[in-house]
């Protein structure tokens, strides 16, 4: 079933409930920047006077065919909201949300990528954009604590290898990575002044990086043998610091070099201890 389509069924069974004040379609359906696909899921927001009236009303699950897996609550006590993450066998998915009216001016400011599609009340029109998902300027606190998390969490690594915890080190492997990324992307917001959205994993960094340091962020995604996840951390600790130090540069952070050659060098050393 098409988007569209499953879009206007939806609309249909909200005009026929009078709680269901206000219809807004969010997500990539209405970003003008994405490429439609057939992988594009349908969020929709139901603003209503009586969230628990509306939730208790599961009939258009079934309006879309064969049910594959959902995410829904058995039982709730929120009068806010309730989410139904639904997916069928011929593919398609609707993410639902049903809210209190009394949210939309607020999710509406929160979410750029709306548009009303029904309206009972009139509410002044929106138009979609991606403005807030694009990477935003750091600050020099949100600075620090991503330096401070990397080389913090780089330790836990060389424990995780000295004791043969494949799983554990690949676990604090994430989070550098988590953090690397977070610095690439900050990099990539200061070259193009803070105006793209890079994606909810950061794929769209791929058309903003240089070929080089792309294949560099892929091959820090290590395989589960210590050999690998040894090359792997002195990978991210090489990126990082080079990311870093741009970072530091452009938004006039202190970039506290000699914090993170004593941390490596510490790495190192208990990497090659005999104890």
């Amino acid at each position: 079933m098409k988007p569209e389509q499953i879009i206007e069924q939806l609309i249909a069974f909200a005009k026929e409930r009078e709680h269901i004040r206000t219809v807004v379609l969010n997500g990539s359906l209405v970003n003008p920047n994405i490429r439609p696909d057939p992988y594009q899921d349908v969020d929709l927001v139901f603003y209503v006077e009586n969230v628990r009236a509306i939730a208790t009303d599961r009939s258009w699950i079934d309006m879309f065919g064969e049910v594959l897996i959902m995410q829904t609550p058995e039982t709730f006590d929120s009068e806010r909201h309730v989410t139904f993450l639904v997916q069928y066998v011929d593919g398609h998915r609707i993410d639902l949300t049903i809210r209190s009216i009394e949210q939309l001016d607020e999710m509406l400011e929160a979410d750029s990528l709306s548009q009303i599609v029904f309206d009972r009340d009139h509410h002044p029109s929106v138009t979609p954009s991606d403005n807030t998902y694009r990477v935003t300027r750091p600050s020099a606190d949100e600075y620090a604590a991503c330096w401070n998390e990397f080389w913090w969490v780089s330790l836990y690594v060389v424990k995780g290898i000295k004791r043969h915890q494949v799983l554990y080190a690949l676990d604090h492997l994430d989070i550098m990575r988590n953090m690397l990324r977070q610095m690439m992307e900050w990099n990539i917001g200061y070259a193009t002044n803070f105006s793209v959205n890079l994606g909810k994993s950061g794929d769209g960094m791929r058309d903003h990086l240089p070929e080089e340091l792309w294949e560099m962020l892929g091959a820090t995604y290590a395989s589960a043998e210590l050999s690998a996840i040894e090359d792997t951390h002195d990978r991210l600790q090489s990126l990082f610091f080079f990311c870093a130090q741009r970072v530091a540069e452009q938004g006039e952070f202190v970039f506290r070099e000699e914090e993170a050659r004593r941390v490596r060098a510490a790495c190192a050393t208990l990497r090659h201890s005999n104890d």
